[in-house]
């Protein structure tokens, strides 16, 4: 049975148990919410131990290059040592979509963490197409848990800004990288 560090604690996992449900069963405190790898709410990263693929595979290639895995996606067949995401990059939700002009929109964006941005920085978005896009932050709410931003389509314009003038709707889970 694989050996698994998370949090200053070890967990063993039963044979084709996933780690989600491992850690959860033995009371460790994983984040989670849809366990459907659309959320990345149980995104979590390996500090040690082979990174399994079908863990990654619902990933941008930005997070598979962090080491980062999603609880809920992964069979551990070797000991791993765990460690919750930076707060540079946290799941978030399209809880606001508001049409400005013909060619702006002004959205809104919850994130399940405080994530640490001030108006005027850049933020990258990445919706579950992989389609991603910066843009400034045009507000935030007061516990930082609430995003605003300004999206302007024009032609020849990001994918993410015909996705998001054309697609998207409340409810659209996101993936919020803040600019190093």
């Amino acid at each position: 049975m694989p050996e698994i560090q998370f949090q200053g604690s070890s967990y063993s996992l039963d044979e084709n148990e996933n780690l989600l449900d491992g850690l959860l069963r033995q009371h460790a405190r994983a984040p989670y919410s849809c366990r459907a790898g659309v959320c990345h709410s149980c995104m979590l990263r390996v500090t040690a131990g082979s990174v399994p693929a079908e863990a990654q595979s619902l990933l941008t290639p930005e997070q598979v290059k962090k080491g980062y895995i999603l609880a809920c996606q992964t069979r551990i067949t070797e000991d791993l040592s765990l460690t919750l995401p930076t707060r540079d990059e946290v799941p978030g939700i399209l809880t606001e979509l508001k049409t400005i002009s013909s060619t702006e929109v002004s959205i809104k964006v919850s994130t399940r963490l405080p994530f640490d941005v001030s108006i005027g920085e850049y933020i990258t978005l990445v919706s579950d197409e992989r389609l991603e896009a910066s843009y400034p932050v045009t507000g935030c709410s007061e516990d930082l848990q609430t995003l605003a931003c300004s999206i302007t389509r024009s032609a020849g314009g990001s994918p993410f800004s015909a996705w998001i003038h054309s697609r998207a709707r409340t409810g659209d889970h996101l993936i919020v990288i803040k600019k190093g």
